[in-house]
């Protein structure tokens, strides 16, 4: 599919299962893992090749 958003990656879950959204160039794909960290793990990866930054981290001390 291309969408006119900007790069970007995205994690959300939905019916027990974690779907990674990936904007690449204005394709979206997605992948949909059973496991979080899995997820997690895949969408670092794709955000480390297109060059974005991390998710913002909630709940940790500065």
């Amino acid at each position: 599919m291309i969408t006119s958003e900007p790069d970007s990656v995205r994690v959300k879950g939905v019916n027990g299962q974690w779907i990674v959204r990936v904007v690449d160039g204005g394709r979206l794909t997605q992948q949909v893992f059973d496991i979080h960290e899995q997820a997690e793990s895949f969408a670092e990866e794709e955000r480390l090749r297109l060059g974005l930054p991390g998710p913002p981290q909630s709940g940790q001390a500065g």
